[in-house]
């Protein structure tokens, strides 16, 4: 039995499940991230895992994929801005990323064992102080930078065609040419 790899479909299948990623946060987003608000000053934190086994049920608008495009959009976003501060004292390897919305700051953390896991949550009152009143606040992001830049981005992909998209995505944009230095 031979198997067959369509690139053509793998494309598509990106493609659309990036436009439903970016639709999510352009549409979603501010709701979505005010529940995961509420959800985490209640719980302490928010996963995709509270979502399926949580008691109670969290009470959000939205799906556990939608809670997972959040997750890695925003960590996405952080990485390739502002890259990400390491968590020392966590015996796995780490790496988190803060937004602020409405005066609320937001934690996203990552980390990578046996496979990968990640959540948000509040910060400590150490790690807000430090956020707001020394050089590591260069890590806080504002929320609305990064629905703006999510904007920007679905309108520069309706330009671009499937396989343009995942090369701009791989390449965060940069365009190498033969014999460039």
């Amino acid at each position: 039995m031979k198997t067959e790899f369509n690139i053509t479909s793998f494309l598509e299948d990106y493609k659309r499940e990036d436009e439903m990623r970016r639709d999510f946060i352009i549409h979603e987003g501010y709701t979505a991230i005010e529940e995961i608000i509420k959800e985490f000053n209640q719980r302490g934190l928010l996963n995709e895992a509270y979502i399926y086994y949580g008691t109670p049920k969290p009470q959000l608008s939205f799906s556990g994929v939608e809670l997972g495009y959040m997750l890695t959009s925003m960590m996405e976003y952080a990485t390739n801005h502002v890259g990400n501060p390491v968590d020392e004292e966590c015996e796995f390897e780490n790496k988190l990323a803060y937004f602020e919305y409405k005066d609320e700051i937001i934690q996203i953390f990552e980390v990578y064992g046996q496979g990968t896991d990640s959540w948000f949550s509040k910060p400590s009152e150490d790690t807000i102080d430090k956020l707001n009143n020394t050089a590591y606040g260069v890590y806080l992001i504002q929320f609305e930078d990064f629905i703006n830049y999510t904007k920007n981005k679905d309108s520069e992909s309706e330009k671009l065609s499937p396989s343009s998209t995942i090369l701009n995505d791989i390449t965060g944009g940069y365009t190498v040419g033969r014999g460039s230095k």
